[in-house]
C-alpha cells in the first residue's frame, strides 16, 4: 500500500492515502467472517445511528468511521456521524472489469476517481484545507475470489484528529 502526499491539488486536499481491503475470510463467490458483518444500528435511509464493528465490505457510501482504516483491514467501527469520528465515506465508485492490474495501478485509479468525485459529493464551502483524501480499495485476492472492483473514497482531517457532522453535499 502506497501513501504519498499530493501538493498540486486544485482543490486545497493535501494529501492521499491508501488502504486495501483485507482478503482474510474469503470464502469461494462470497465472504464469510468479519468482513462481511455490520453490527451497526442503521435507520430506514442507512445512516448509522448505533455505533458498530462493521465489516470491509459493508461500509456503505455515507458511513462515518471511527479511526480511517491503514493497511489491510477486515472490519472498521462505523459511528453516527455527529458523533467525532476520523473519516468519512464520500463516494464510491468500480473499477473495470478484467485482470487484477497490480496494487499501484489500482491505487492510481482510486487517487483520481475520488479526485474526480470531490467537487459532486463534499462540500466545498466549509473550508476544508486541514482535510485530506485516502481511499479503501480492493486487492488481488478480493479481485479475483468474488470480483471486488468498488473503491470507497474517504475524507478526513490530515493532522488525525477528529470530525463531527458531515461533509457531504
Amino acid at each position: 500500500m502506497q501513501t504519498g502526499v499530493v501538493d498540486d491539488h486544485p482543490m486545497n486536499f493535501g494529501r492521499v492515502v491508501g488502504a486495501g481491503v483485507a482478503g482474510l475470510g474469503l470464502v469461494g463467490a462470497g465472504y464469510a467472517g468479519l468482513a462481511g458483518h455490520d453490527d451497526t444500528v442503521r435507520n430506514e435511509s442507512g445512516q448509522v445511528v448505533e455505533a458498530g464493528e462493521v465489516g470491509a465490505f459493508r461500509i456503505r457510501l455515507g458511513d462515518c468511521l471511527a479511526a480511517t482504516p491503514d493497511g489491510d483491514f477486515e472490519s472498521v467501527q462505523a459511528v453516527p456521524c455527529a458523533d467525532p469520528h476520523a473519516s468519512e465515506v464520500y463516494a464510491a465508485f468500480m473499477l473495470p472489469a478484467g485482470d487484477y492490474p497490480g496494487d499501484a495501478q489500482v491505487d492510481a485509479m482510486a487517487d483520481e476517481g475520488c479526485y474526480d468525485r470531490v467537487g459532486n459529493a463534499i462540500d466545498l464551502s466549509l473550508g476544508l484545507d486541514d482535510y485530506g483524501l485516502s481511499s479503501i480499495t480492493p486487492r488481488a485476492e478480493g479481485w479475483n475470489e468474488i470480483d471486488d472492483r468498488e473503491v470507497l473514497c474517504l475524507v478526513g482531517r490530515i493532522d488525525g484528529g477528529s470530525s463531527t457532522g458531515s461533509v457531504r453535499l
